[in-house]
Order: C-alpha cells, then structure tokens, then sequence
C-alpha cells in the first residue's frame, strides 16, 4: 500500500500515527462465500480499537478493503492480535515507524511479508514548488491527495479569524479522504503549529 508511504514528520510525531489495510488478492480469496463477511469482521475488530479514522461500515459490505488509521501502536498491535487468532487468509498491511512495526510482529510472533520504504523528496527545480514542511504532514496523509494545501491554509485563516474551531476543521480536512487513512487527531496537533508559527 505505497499511497501510505510518504507521512511526513518527526519520529514522535510518526509514533501516534499508523494505517492499517486488509485487501483481497483479485482471484484468489475475494469470490468465497464468506469473503465479505470476513472483511466486515475484520472492520469490526479494527473499530473496536478505537481508531482515530475508519472507512464506513456501509463500504466494507461491497469493498475489497478495509482501511483504519491509528495513533498509538498498542491499538494497531491488539488489532494485529485478533486477526492472527481468527486466521482469515487476508493480506493485512500495517503503514508507520519500520522500528516500530518490527518490535510489534515480534512481540507478536509474526514476520513481515514484504517491506516498502519511502525514499522521502529528492532536489530538483519542481521541490521549490512544494508547500510548507507543516503543511506536507497533513497532505502526505491521503496518498491520493484529496487534502490540498490551499483548503488547510484556508481553514488556519478561519480558525484565527475565530470563525471555526480547530477540531472541526481538522474533522473537515479529514472527510475528503475516503479511503479512511487520514489521522484527523495528527491534523489537530498540526494546525496548533501552523497557527502558533502565524502569531511568532
């Protein structure tokens, strides 16, 4: 699930933020009987660890995946948990601190299948195009960008003009990301930054 790999921020602020995905493999496990019944399960068990964002319950019954994000490892862990007791032959994908993840599957007794690394931004004359580095942390949340740079600048404007509360706008900046990946308590700590940065 590479649209998770790019996250931008500290090592403490990655710490409170990991995406979790269950997908189907096409042909292979997503035509049984019990397929869908399995990936409502599976939500289910992601929900009940009280994920900061989740993709709805009216999605899960016609989806081929289910997406949560997290802000804390013992949610993601206790999620992992479950799902290796149930053993429900679905590919479950866990986005965050690499350092993190491994000690996690460890404790757990689990081994990564696969590895993906983001590779971060390379120079080049398009870099100097990009917004802010605060402003990134909340974009690079929704790998498929629905989060754009001019609607966060928009709403610190409307939260100094006191004219929305930065939990609402958080929760507004979160809505276009459909695929339930954006950490919507992170975007509450970021804008506290970029407004505190407004006022220095």
């Amino acid at each position: 699930m590479t649209h998770t790999l790019h996250r931008k921020g500290t090592v403490e602020d990655l710490k409170e933020d990991y995406v979790m995905l269950a997908m189907f493999a096409a042909g292979i496990n997503d035509s049984y009987d019990d397929s869908h019944q399995k990936m409502v399960k599976i939500g289910e068990i992601m929900k009940k660890y009280n994920p900061v964002n989740i993709i709805s319950e009216i999605v899960w019954v016609t989806t081929s995946t289910v997406t949560a994000a997290f802000d804390n490892l013992e949610s993601v862990k206790n999620v992992i948990r479950e799902l290796k007791k149930e053993d429900f032959g679905i590919s479950i994908v866990v986005s965050g601190l690499i350092s993190e993840i491994e000690e996690a599957l460890k404790e757990l007794e689990l081994y990564p299948h696969t590895i993906h690394f983001s590779l971060g931004t390379f120079s080049g004359p398009k870099v100097q195009s990009l917004p802010s580095e605060k402003i990134l942390e909340i974009t690079t949340m929704c790998g498929h960008h629905t989060v754009s740079p001019q609607s966060i600048t928009n709403y610190v404007k409307l939260i100094k003009q006191g004219k929305i509360t930065i939990e609402k706008a958080a929760e507004k900046l979160t809505k276009p990301c459909v695929c339930g990946i954006v950490n919507t308590k992170r975007i509450t700590k970021v804008l506290n930054s970029l407004i505190s940065e407004k006022k220095n």
